[in-house]
């Protein structure tokens, strides 16, 4: 087989731009701004002929920086203009862009299992399914506190629910841009959407069976489910919108439980404080031991309180006897 390289010229996102491919040993390939290059850059920071590939009979390729200001970097090593250097493959730094050079002596990375994602094949349903859950828990709320106006206060939660998705699905898909090249919006939305509605409705479920039921024990199960639901949504979305390691995605994807825990935790502790129908839970009280007696008699009953009243009468005198009452007359 003879030698054979591919050039291609790829944007911050690893999206290719140009593509340039040179077969046989001692084919060249110039590259520059200037219109006689064989690959021509719309870089300010880069030489008329500014990089000179030339594919050698072993299939590896000599790269030669042509003298210029900004030079040729490989792997961050900027290449001597003099002597060159040999590469089986990588990417070059011509003035700002980003060059790769591929050869049949590179190692190929394993091919990747294709898996039919279903967010991404429904992502629209999804999104759509995920607002109207989450408006819909908003303005169920507003209407169940039963304020004068329920109408304005619904619209008031309404317009808060779209304000929070607005937030939520903009950052992660500002950052899609930034790194992926890609806005992916209806994906993060349906995300954003469905997380929301299952905490919302999540909650009301568990503050209505803890109050029906006093199951005191549901706390912290449903307090876990909600961080195991933002462990995955937050896995998703640097998934979708980040080029991130798996290890360094899932270590985020972990704190975001946390993030999100403290902050519903603060909220709901200053919203509770202002509650009318809030009741503190506290330990259990046991009565002691209750010693019953006997019902008693209606005339016994009686009789006790005759026995009473003479006995009182008796001491009102003798108190009369030893301490008479002056008159003040007198």
């Amino acid at each position: 087989m003879e030698p054979v390289m591919l050039v291609e010229v790829v944007d911050d996102h690893g999206h290719v731009q140009q593509r340039q491919r040179v077969t046989g040993a001692g084919s060249q390939c110039r590259i520059g701004r200037s219109l006689a290059c064989d690959l021509t850059l719309d870089d300010g920071f880069v030489a008329p002929e500014h990089t000179l590939l030339t594919l050698q009979q072993d299939g590896r390729v000599l790269v030669q920086d042509q003298g210029t200001r900004n030079g040729t970097q490989f792997d961050g090593v900027r290449i001597d203009a003099a002597s060159g250097r040999l590469i089986a493959g990588g990417e070059l730094l011509v003035g700002r862009s980003h060059v790769r050079v591929r050869t049949a002596e590179a190692q190929l990375a394993p091919e990747k299992l294709f898996r039919r994602d279903i967010r991404r094949r429904h992502r629209v349903s999804l999104a759509a399914a995920g607002v109207f859950l989450w408006v819909g828990f908003a303005a169920f709320t507003a209407w169940a506190q039963a304020p004068p106006q329920a109408a304005q206060d619904m619209v008031v939660a309404v317009l808060l629910a779209f304000a929070a998705l607005a937030i939520w699905t903009g950052a992660w898909a500002l950052v899609s841009r930034l790194t992926v090249g890609g806005w992916q919006l209806a994906i993060h939305l349906a995300l954003a959407g469905i997380c929301l509605a299952l905490w919302g409705w999540g909650y009301w479920l568990y503050t209505l069976a803890a109050f029906a039921f006093q199951w005191r024990s549901l706390g912290p199960f449903t307090v876990a489910l909600a961080g195991v639901v933002a462990f995955v949504v937050a896995w998703r979305h640097l998934r979708y919108a980040t080029h991130l390691p798996r290890a360094a995605a899932l270590s985020l994807a972990v704190l975001a439980p946390l993030l999100c825990g403290g902050v519903w935790w603060l909220v709901d502790l200053q919203v509770d404080q202002r509650t009318v129908n809030r009741v503190v839970q506290g330990a259990r009280i046991h009565p002691p031991a209750v010693r019953v007696a006997p019902s008693m008699d209606l005339g016994d009953y009686l009789t006790d309180v005759a026995e009473l009243k003479r006995e009182a009468n008796r001491n009102r005198q003798q108190s009369l006897l030893e301490s008479p009452v002056l008159d003040e007359k007198d």
